[in-house]
């Protein structure tokens, strides 16, 4: 795949990320029960019964909320690869970038009725490797991005960050379902910024190389 199609690619792809933020308002408006972004956490919202003895009935659209984490994991993965491929992101981060879409992928497919260890698992290794990959590529990124939109990539890295470091630390300033979506909403924030880089970029040099064509016949 050229470089030009395979960033405009991943320029749409980076988009995925936004079906997240429209599942999880609808499938927590749906809920049964009361559902707040600041006490609980996202696990619960892709099972259909929950509760301390897990016979309180959720939302019938919890597959909504699983289809979402693992097109988003998927996303997440595939900017990664894309931006390993462009040579526009070290290795290092690349690979802590794609392992935590894999890992984000895996907590919709193993829910918590599933197995709660391994979906538990599966949401901080991405709020862990996701947060950190996040930022260091929005810092260190070759890709051609304004000033206010590196700004704005890096911005929502240290917010990623800054919400893991809360989550863990069990510190009660958002509550633990805040503390999460901060993390969670930042990393997904800033590979959104960075992989759209090329809807802004990508036209400018394709014309210019039409034009320098036009001047060659």
């Amino acid at each position: 795949m050229r470089p030009l199609v395979l960033a405009r690619v991943t320029g749409w792809v980076s988009l995925v990320p936004l079906v997240y933020f429209a599942a999880e308002w609808v499938v927590s408006a749906s809920w049964r029960g009361l559902y707040g972004y600041r006490d609980d956490l996202v696990g619960p919202l892709g099972i259909a019964f929950c509760g301390p003895v897990g016979n309180w009935p959720c939302s019938e659209l919890y597959r909504v909320m699983n289809v979402a984490l693992v097109a988003t994991g998927v996303a997440v993965a595939f900017v990664a690869a894309s931006l390993g491929a462009q040579r526009r992101a070290d290795r290092g981060s690349v690979l802590l970038l794609l392992v935590s879409g894999v890992a984000l992928a895996a907590s919709g497919i193993i829910t918590q009725n599933v197995s709660y260890s391994w979906n538990t698992t599966a949401t901080a290794v991405f709020m862990s490797l996701g947060s950190v990959s996040a930022l260091l590529i929005a810092v260190t990124s070759t890709a051609a991005m304004s000033g206010e939109r590196r700004g704005v990539a890096v911005l929502a890295g240290l917010i990623g960050l800054c919400g893991y470091l809360v989550y863990v630390g069990g510190q009660d300033v958002f509550g633990p379902g805040g503390a999460q979506r901060l993390c969670v909403y930042g990393t997904l924030v800033a590979v959104i910024t960075v992989g759209t880089a090329a809807f802004v970029h990508a036209p400018a040099r394709d014309s210019g190389s039409r034009e320098l064509v036009g001047h060659t016949r």
